[in-house]
């Protein structure tokens, strides 16, 4: 009887996201057998390979107890100066890599410095910076979009490696990478420890503002290679490219065990979110579904991960009983 007690408490609370996985896939196969197809997981698995590594860059910040919904406008401003870099300038393709992580690293680091020094709620900031950040994209673009990119840029998703293109060998690596510094470095537990009480990490010696700041400027810097990656696969941009992206991370977060309200959540919990996403966008897709159906699935999808992420972490009620109580006499 305990050890069903002790699966059930983790299908509960951890293991929720496989299940869905699970369903889904059985359900989707049962409507279109086409989905269990080679090539049309060979499609889920490509086409899922930015929004995996933009997915990581939100672990960090929601983990340590924040929220960024500017990181779809950063996406915008980063593809756009992808891309006005290999088209409208001399400079070598490669050099996209450094400026675009260093402009992604420096938004993100906009966002956690007001939020830490100013004391400001993360939500609110980023609202208003993704608006600058969208402003920015416009100007630089003048609403231009962009197309025909370096074939020696594409090579990171046109280049195949045993089968599989190369960007999903760099998403497997960021995803190690990212599980590695959470779970195995000083950094990454004190991450953990601001997001489960940022004034008590503060009271026992843990540089709060500082590692707030660090987790929005690495997941501005992780969106950036995303960025890369979506430029190198859809050999388009403009200023309306990126946008969206962040609320499927996030939808993809809660669904996979990352807590709204931060302090717990796991690199691999994350990735099945992920792909909870796109099965269900793949499933639509294949079922004839249209576009703006599909918003509207997704859109109740996160109304019901956050309110299920709120019942789960609702504090149990503590019956306290004083030791002196004496039990009441009957009549």
């Amino acid at each position: 009887m305990k050890a069903l007690k002790k699966v059930g408490n983790y299908i509960y609370h951890e293991g929720t996201v496989y299940m869905i996985l699970a369903a889904l896939v059985i359900l989707f196969t049962i409507f279109n057998p086409i989905f269990m197809s080679g090539r049309n997981l060979y499609n889920v698995l490509t086409q899922s390979t930015y929004i995996i590594i933009a997915g990581m860059g939100i672990c960090f910040v929601m983990i340590s107890g924040g929220i960024d919904l500017s990181v779809g406008n950063q996406m915008a401003v980063c593809g756009c100066i992808a891309a006005i870099i290999m088209l409208e300038t001399n400079l070598p393709w490669w050099l996209v890599w450094p400026i675009c992580i260093a402009a992604g690293f420096l938004m993100g680091s906009l966002n956690g410095l007001i939020s830490a020094k100013l004391k400001l709620f993360p939500l609110v900031v980023t609202i208003a910076t993704s608006e600058v950040f969208k402003g920015l994209a416009y100007t630089m673009t003048s609403s231009k979009s962009y197309s025909g990119m370096p074939r020696e840029f594409r090579a990171l998703y046109r280049t195949q490696l045993f089968g599989l293109p190369l960007d999903v060998y760099l998403a497997i690596l960021i995803v190690v990478i990212t599980w590695i510094v959470l779970n195995k470095t000083h950094f990454g537990r004190d991450v953990l420890a601001i997001g489960g009480n940022k004034e008590c990490a503060r009271l026992s010696g843990i540089k709060s503002d500082l590692i707030q700041t660090l987790c929005f400027a690495i997941t501005g810097a992780i969106f950036a290679i995303a960025t890369l990656d979506m430029l190198a696969q859809q050999n388009m941009t403009s200023a309306t490219t990126g946008p969206g992206t962040e609320i499927t991370c996030l939808t993809a977060a809660i669904i996979g065990g990352i807590s709204m309200k931060g302090g717990k959540g796991n690199v691999v919990g994350m990735v099945a979110g992920i792909f909870v996403m796109q099965i269900i966008a793949n499933g639509m897709q294949l079922a004839g579904w249209g576009t703006y159906t599909q918003y509207l699935v997704k859109g109740g999808i996160l109304i019901a991960a956050i309110a299920f992420d709120a019942i789960k972490n609702r504090p149990k009620p503590v019956v306290r009983i004083h030791k002196n109580a004496q039990p009441a006499k009957a009549a």
